[in-house]
């Protein structure tokens, strides 16, 4: 059949850290700290492109601290739905939570 795909669609594999690491450190030098922000988030949260475009800086929470679980790192909010946004896949406040607090 014509209409099928010879192989079907598969995840890309993500950067080494080293790559894009590395990049961040070269848009940093560059002054462009807001594009070395949005490469970092991007690869630790799995975020699609537009996700990162739209974001805010009150979409980046702060730790809140406390004994429960969790609430020592930093989280991201995905298409707010005070905002009025959408995901790709049509939800609103996706909440990532970056457990990778050593960047940070």
């Amino acid at each position: 059949n014509g209409c099928l795909k010879a192989k079907p669609p598969r995840s890309r594999l993500p950067l080494p850290d080293e790559v894009v690491f590395g990049l961040a450190g070269i848009l940093l030098s560059l002054g462009h700290m807001a594009a070395a922000l949005m490469v970092i988030l991007g690869k630790e949260g799995y975020m699609r492109p537009m996700e990162m475009v739209n974001l805010k800086c009150e979409d980046l929470r702060a730790p809140v601290g406390g004994v429960q679980i969790g609430l020592q790192y930093f989280t991201v909010t995905v298409a707010p739905e005070d905002r009025f946004e959408r995901s790709k896949t049509g939800v609103s406040d996706d909440t990532i939570v970056l457990d990778r607090p050593d960047w940070l």
